[in-house]
């Protein structure tokens, strides 16, 4: 790994990532309300969802977002896998399709 990318990845550990920060609803199960918040970092395998109504570890929810490069309304199945201090949450998409998997690349790539 060279250096510079070394550096930037120390830069932005623990703070917002330009192009990463997404408007996104979720909701545990199928019949929960459904809460808005917004994520501080995603990529194809997961995210930090910034809300002060974290779930608890090993919820299954439903993570709903719109890229900006797109219309489409992405629905993605995920665990919480950790929450911190502040009420925000990690998440890992789980059994996303493929489909969404490569939209979500291509617009990641982009960054």
């Amino acid at each position: 790994m060279d250096s510079g990318r070394h550096e930037r990845r120390h830069f932005f550990r623990g703070r917002p990532r330009p192009g990463r920060i997404i408007p996104v609803r979720y909701r545990a199960g199928a019949s929960g309300g459904w809460i808005t918040a917004e994520t501080r970092n995603i990529g194809v395998g997961g995210a930090y969802i910034a809300s002060t109504d974290a779930l608890a570890i090993g919820t299954i929810l439903t993570v709903e977002l719109k890229l900006p490069t797109s219309d489409q309304t992405f629905t993605l199945p995920a665990v919480v896998r950790w929450r911190d201090d502040d009420g925000g949450m990690g998440v890992q998409f789980v059994g996303v399709d493929v489909d969404v998997l490569l939209e979500l690349n291509d617009y990641f790539a982009t960054l």
